[in-house]
């Protein structure tokens, strides 16, 4: 039976598998990995962008798709698209096409047709923002401050950033065209393997290399979470426009986000 995990119980999942250094992975495909298994499922041999964005060979994309589903089928949690139907805050989802809108309807179906089991827990596609909302409890940061933090990133600034709160490591790749995959794909997927249980928790955002790195973190012992755009956010304090209409910045914490009030 398929569910939506609350981020709260996330969260709490988080904490329980960073103290006790058990193997964890929160991964999130978005509609940007939803165009790119479309694609592939019906014959567009671009898929997508990410073979000029990323450099990832053509011939590799059978491969890439391989790991992806291994890495979706091994993870505590992936992203359901059912919440921008179902829910009022992603409802609010800013400037979406059509055609995305069509895709996020099928994505259970595409997620099947690819080999990804759908008969599981999900979080939210948003999760990697929603996770540092400003409104729990306690917040995902204070529970992780001291940790010793891995990330995979385009941004050098992070390492300044986190650092106020963590014991924070930087594995820089290329942004957008840099050709990640031929820079830094393997020697990182290597240092995961020799470094996984090194760190508390990794944090990614790395494109779509990222869900492999996602996989063989947790393969390996890790934990890890896939936070996407929350980086360029923390960098250049401002908010995604796909966001914009859903959260703002907090003014509790440079690293929290608050729920936009429409009352």
């Amino acid at each position: 039976m398929s569910s939506i995990k609350r981020i709260e119980d996330i969260i709490d999942h988080v904490v329980i598998a960073v103290s006790n250094k058990l193997p964890f992975s929160l991964i999130r495909f978005g509609d940007g990995g939803l165009k790119i298994m479309h694609n592939y499922l019906n014959g567009n041999v671009k898929y997508h962008n990410s073979w000029r964005q990323e450099g990832i060979p053509m011939d590799y994309f059978n491969t890439l798709i391989r790991q992806w589903v291994l890495a979706a089928n091994e993870a505590d949690y992936i992203d359901s698209h059912a919440v921008y139907f179902e829910d009022d805050l992603h409802s609010k989802r800013h400037k979406t096409s059509q055609l995305v809108w069509d895709l996020m309807a099928n994505w259970k179906e595409t997620y099947d047709r690819i080999g990804i089991n759908t008969d599981r827990v999900y979080c939210s596609s948003e999760a990697g923002s929603l996770l540092f909302l400003d409104k729990y409890k306690t917040d995902l940061v204070t529970l992780l401050e001291g940790c010793k933090v891995c990330c995979i990133t385009n941004f050098y600034e992070i390492e300044s950033i986190l650092g106020k709160y963590f014991d924070v490591t930087v594995k820089l790749i290329p942004g957008f065209f840099g050709n990640h995959f031929d820079v830094c794909f393997k020697s990182i997927i290597e240092e995961i393997r020799l470094e996984a249980n090194k760190y508390d928790i990794w944090l990614l955002g790395a494109g779509e290399l990222g869900r492999i790195y996602s996989g063989e973190i947790r393969r390996c012992g890790g934990r890890c979470l896939d936070l996407g755009k929350t980086f360029n956010i923390w960098v250049n304090r401002k908010m995604d426009k796909r966001l914009s209409r859903m959260l703002t910045l907090s003014d509790k914490h440079e690293l929290l986000f608050t729920e936009q009030s429409y009352e």
